[in-house]
């Protein structure tokens, strides 16, 4: 009886994260969240290494749809976000702090170098 309980505790409170507002979906193109930007050291002990990302702590939590298995993120409170353009690049670090909006391209977390279960390639970053 207190496992069915929890399984129904479990799907009311995913039902209710995904009525807020829908979930982002994998690979499309515009999708938007908002938060607040930091830049974080993260070491790998396991294999000796540190590297600094950019993560968005989510004003409310997030979602995320895909096809893939590692595209179904039923709660996320932060996104590691990313950019390959310079200019955006230039823009992410002058927004550490702040509390901003990016719009991108979301997957799910992949591999030892995404350090946030939604990752976001960023291709516009806006002050909120």
């Amino acid at each position: 009886m207190k496992m069915a309980r929890l399984i129904v505790l479990l799907a009311l409170a995913a039902s209710a994260a995904r009525a807020e507002g829908a979930c982002l979906v994998a690979g499309r193109d515009g999708q938007q969240a908002e938060g607040r930007l930091d830049r974080l050291k993260i070491t790998t002990e396991a294999y000796g290494q540190t590297e600094t990302a950019f993560i968005l702590f989510l004003a409310k939590p997030a979602c995320l749809d895909g096809e893939d298995e590692y595209d179904k993120v039923a709660s996320a409170g932060r996104i590691h976000v990313f950019s390959m353009d310079d200019k955006i690049l230039r823009q992410l670090r002058a927004n550490v702090g702040k509390n901003v909006r990016v719009t991108g391209s979301a997957f799910g977390e992949q591999t030892i170098h995404h350090h946030a279960p939604i990752v976001m390639n960023v291709s516009e970053i806006a002050r909120r």
